[in-house]
């Protein structure tokens, strides 16, 4: 039996049908402390979210999505930095290219047929968990391809004169 389970925005999984039926399926909730129906605020860390990753932890694998949206190049948050340096997982990198094009912001409808999509773990992180936060989430990040570095549009090359 693989137990599998995925951090999900409090406010998301109560949205609609669909994501309550992938809550019940394998959803660690957690109240984001940025944002809450479209408004930014500023709240503190709900103790019992950390509780319930570490279970998750605990009991299997869980998948965490380190910026908190489908949007790309959007800065990780740093709660997936202090889970790693507390609780010591095992961190795989998964890369997930083409579903904002593909999908609407909800990923029920198709936005763009024909968009190739793709999906690869690469290998696990070799993470020193007495880092500071800064530079696990900087990891991580780099991990899964959404780091500065990777938002770099290249020049245009100049041919000739």
């Amino acid at each position: 039996r693989l137990n599998l389970y995925f951090v999900a925005a409090d406010e998301t999984v109560q949205s609609g049908l669909l994501p309550r039926i992938m809550a019940y399926c394998g959803a660690v909730s957690v109240k984001r402390t940025w944002r809450k129906d479209g408004e930014d605020i500023q709240r503190n860390v709900d103790p019992k979210d950390q509780d319930n990753i570490a279970k998750a932890l605990a009991d299997g694998w869980v998948i965490s999505f380190p910026q908190g949206t489908t949007k790309p190049f959007v800065p990780g948050r740093k709660g997936t930095a202090h889970m790693i340096k507390e609780y010591r997982p095992i961190v795989i990198p998964v890369v997930i290219n083409g579903f904002r094009r593909a999908f609407d912001k909800k990923g029920l409808f198709i936005k763009k047929k024909g968009t190739t999509l793709s999906m690869w773990f690469k290998p696990i992180l070799d993470i020193d968990y007495d880092a500071p936060i800064e530079d696990i989430l900087a990891q991580v990040m780099d991990g899964i391809e959404q780091s500065e570095a990777y938002n770099q549009v290249p020049e245009p090359a100049t041919g000739g004169k």
